[in-house]
C-alpha cells in the first residue's frame, strides 16, 4: 500500500507512535500490580504475581540466593543432595537489584522495561520490510495484542473446557481451551503481564535476528548478536532451538533468491557460536546434578494441535494473505503455491489430532522432520528479495511445526510464535485495504484489532479478577499474604545463613458455591488452606520438602528413598493429619531433616489438623498459622 507521507518523514511519524506504544506497553504490564498494591486489605502484603505463582517462586528463590551473595544457585524446592551449579544470569542480576528494592519491585520494573524495549526492537525489524507508516503501525499493534479465538470460550482456570456455554468449541479443540487462554509465553501481551523472563527472552531473540540480518553487510553486529545468543542460551535455552530452525528457513529462502553470501553464512555461524559456552555449562550441570536431571525430565508436552491452531486462527487466516504479498507478479503463483502447501500441512495436522486427554508426543521424530521439510518447502516458495520478510515467513511457517519436536520440553518451543504471524497478518490487512478510502481502512483496522486482541484484553481483565477474588491461577495461593505469614517470612529471613528445611501443608482450593451449595465451574475464591511451601522458598530462601510440581523430586510419585511408599506431597500432608501415628510422623521428619513446620493452628480450622506443639516451640505466626521449630 502506498503512503501519502514522504519517505524522508516516515521515521518522524513512526517514532512518536513507537515511543507511545513502548511506554503504553510498559505501563499496561504493571497496571495489575499497581492495582493490587493500592487495594491491598489492611494488614496484608501483596504476593507479587497472579499467574503461575509456583513458577514465579522458583525465580524468586534464585533471586533470593543472589541477594545472599551466591553466584551459583541450587534448588530450594528439593531437600536432596545437590552441587548447586545453576548459573542464571538474568535472575542473578535481578537479585542484585532486589537487594536494594525487594523482589517484587525488581521483577515488576523489569517486566515494564523489557516490555518497552521489545516494542523498540520489534520496530527495528518491521522497518526492514514495511513499506509505509500505516503498515508499520498495524504490525506493531497486531504483534502486541494478537491472539486467537480463545476469548469466545474464556476460562479463568485450567486448560480444559468445563463451562456449559463453551461446549460448542469442545469438538473443534478436543475439549481443550485454545492456547491463547492459558499459555502466556506464546503471545506478547500475556507475557508482558505475567513474566519478565519471557519478555527479556523475546528481546534477546529479536536481538539475535536483527544481528543476523545486519551481519549480511558488516562484522559489527556479530559481537552483540553473539552476546544475545550466549545470554539466551543461559536464561531460556529452548529459544535457541527456535532461532536455529528459523535461520535454516532464512538460509533456504535466500538460496532460492541466490542472495546468500558465504561471508554472511560465516558471520551467522560465529553469532551462533556465542551459545556454545552456555550450552557446555548446561551439559555439565545436567551431568553432575541429579536434582537438575529430575527437573529436566519433567514432561511438558505441547497442547493438542487443535488448541494450538485455534489459539492463532485469526492471525493465521490474515497472515496467509500477507504471505502471498511481497513478491514480484511473475512469482506470485509461487506464493499461492506456498500457502496451499502450508494449508494442506495444517489440515493434515488438524485431522490427525489426538483424542481428548491424550498425553504424549503428537509426532514421531521421523514425522516431525517430514513436517519441517514441508514447512521449509513452503518457506522456499514464498521467498522474496527482502531478507527480513523471509525471516518472518520462516519464523511463522516453521513455528507451527517446531513445538511438536518430540522432546520432554516441546511445549516450551512455542515461545513468541504470535509475533511472526501478527507481522504477516499486518501485511495481509494492508494488502486487503490498499484500495479502500481512509474511513473504510480505519474501520477495518479497528475491527481487526478488536478481534485479534480479544484474548489479550481478557488476559488483562483476568489479572484484575484474580486480585479482586484474592486467588492466583494455581487456586492454592492467595494474592495477599496474611499478617501471620509475613511474620513467619520475616523470622526465616533473619536466620543465619545455612540450610533450613521447612515442611508446610499442601494447599486446598476454595471453589465458589452457588445458592444451592454446588461448586460453580471455573470459579474459585481465596484458598481455604493456602499452599505456602513455594512462597517460603521464594521469599525466605528456605528448602521446602514439597514445594513445586516440577522442581521437587517425587512430588507426586512414590519416593523410593523414603521410609514410606508415598509421594512427598502425601508425606507432607500426613505430618499434619491427626490420623498419623507419632512414629510415622517422626519417620517423615527424620527423612526430611526438617528444621521447621509451617503448621495451621488447629482451632482456626475446626481442629481437623493435629496439634504439633509437642514437637517444639512456636517461634513465629499468629491466629491461623504458626512456625514450629522442631526440637532435635
Amino acid at each position: 500500500m502506498s503512503s501519502s507521507i514522504p519517505v524522508e518523514d516516515r521515521a518522524k511519524y513512526e517514532r512518536g507512535y513507537v515511543l507511545a506504544l513502548a511506554l503504553g506497553a510498559a505501563l499496561v504490564s504493571v497496571l495489575p500490580s499497581l492495582y493490587a498494591l493500592m487495594t491491598a486489605p489492611p494488614g496484608t502484603s501483596y504476593l507479587g504475581f497472579q499467574y503461575a505463582t509456583d513458577d514465579q517462586m522458583v525465580y524468586a528463590a534464585w533471586m533470593r540466593q543472589a541477594m545472599e551473595g551466591r553466584f551459583l544457585f541450587d534448588n530450594r524446592f528439593a531437600i536432596d543432595a545437590q552441587p548447586g551449579l545453576t548459573l542464571h544470569l538474568y535472575f542473578l542480576i535481578l537479585g542484585w537489584m532486589a537487594k536494594a528494592t525487594g523482589i517484587i519491585f525488581a521483577t515488576t520494573m523489569a517486566r515494564a522495561a523489557f516490555s518497552g524495549l521489545f516494542v523498540v526492537l520489534l520496530y527495528k525489524l518491521v522497518r526492514q520490510f514495511s513499506t509505509d507508516v500505516y503498515g508499520t503501525k498495524v504490525a506493531l499493534a497486531f504483534t502486541v495484542l494478537g491472539g486467537g479465538i480463545g476469548f469466545l470460550a474464556w476460562h479463568n482456570f485450567g486448560e480444559a473446557l468445563t463451562r456449559p456455554e463453551s461446549q460448542w468449541m469442545s469438538k473443534l479443540t478436543a475439549n481443550g481451551q485454545p492456547i491463547d487462554v492459558w499459555q502466556p509465553e506464546a503471545f506478547v501481551l500475556p507475557s508482558m503481564l505475567t513474566n519478565s523472563l519471557f519478555m527479556v527472552s523475546l528481546c534477546l531473540t529479536l536481538g539475535v535476528f536483527l544481528s543476523v540480518l545486519a551481519a549480511k553487510n558488516s562484522w559489527r553486529p556479530v559481537l552483540p548478536g553473539g552476546l544475545c545468543c550466549a545470554i539466551l542460551m543461559n536464561i531460556h535455552s529452548y529459544d535457541v532451538q527456535i532461532v536455529l530452525c528459523v535461520l535454516i528457513g532464512l538460509l533456504i529462502s535466500q538460496a532460492v533468491q541466490k542472495d546468500v553470501p558465504i561471508v554472511w553464512i560465516f558471520r551467522t555461524i560465529v553469532i551462533g557460536l556465542g551459545a556454545l559456552p552456555s550450552a557446555l555449562w548446561f551439559m555439565h550441570v545436567l551431568k553432575e546434578d541429579p536434582v537438575f536431571q529430575a527437573r529436566a525430565a519433567t514432561e511438558t508436552y505441547t497442547s493438542n494441535v487443535r488448541t494450538v491452531l485455534f489459539g492463532y486462527l485469526p492471525l493465521i487466516g490474515i497472515g496467509l494473505v500477507g504471505l502471498a504479498t511481497g513478491q514480484q507478479m511473475d512469482r506470485r503463483k509461487w506464493s499461492l503455491a506456498s500457502g496451499a502447501l502450508f494449508i494442506g500441512l495444517l489440515a493434515t495436522m488438524f485431522l490427525f489430532a489426538p483424542e481428548p486427554g491424550f498425553k504424549g508426543y503428537f509426532m514421531s521424530m521421523g514425522m516431525w522432520f517430514l513436517a519441517m521439510a514441508i514447512g521449509y518447502a513452503a518457506i522456499a516458495l514464498a521467498s522474496t528479495d527482502n531478507p527480513a520478510r523471509n525471516l518472518v515467513a520462516s519464523w511463522a511457517l516453521s513455528g507451527l511445526v517446531i513445538p511438536f519436536f518430540p522432546a520432554l520440553y516441546e511445549r516450551k518451543l512455542m515461545m513468541g510464535l504470535s509475533i511472526p504471524w501478527a507481522l504477516l497478518a499486518a501485511l495481509g490487512l494492508a494488502y486487503l485495504v490498499a484500495d479502500k478510502d481512509r474511513s473504510k481502512r480505519n474501520l477495518a483496522t479497528i475491527l481487526s484489532i478488536i478481534v485479534l486482541g480479544g484474548s489479550s484484553l481478557r488476559w488483562f481483565y483476568r489479572e484484575i479478577e484474580f486480585i479482586r477474588n484474592d486467588v492466583t491461577r494455581t487456586t492454592v495461593q492467595p494474592v495477599y499474604l496474611s499478617r501471620d505469614i509475613q511474620q513467619i517470612i520475616d523470622y526465616l529471613n533473619k536466620l543465619p545463613p545455612g540450610r533450613h528445611v521447612v515442611i508446610g501443608i499442601p494447599g486446598s482450593w476454595s471453589p465458589t458455591l452457588d445458592d444451592q451449595g454446588n461448586p460453580v465451574l471455573d470459579s474459585f475464591g481465596t484458598p481455604v488452606l493456602p499452599d505456602l511451601n513455594p512462597v517460603l522458598s521464594g521469599y525466605a530462601g528456605v528448602y521446602s520438602f514439597a514445594g513445586h510440581w516440577s522442581e521437587t523430586p517425587f512430588m507426586d510419585q512414590p519416593d523410593p528413598h523414603a521410609p514410606l511408599p508415598m509421594s512427598r506431597r502425601q508425606m507432607a500432608s500426613a505430618v499434619f493429619s491427626p490420623r498419623t501415628s507419632p512414629e510415622v510422623r517422626r519417620a517423615i521428619l527424620d527423612y526430611s531433616k526438617a528444621d521447621f513446620l509451617l503448621a495451621p493452628v488447629p482451632e482456626a480450622y475446626g481442629n481437623v489438623f493435629a496439634n504439633l506443639d509437642d514437637l517444639g516451640p512456636t517461634v513465629a505466626g499468629g491466629s491461623h498459622f504458626k512456625l514450629i521449630k522442631i526440637a532435635k
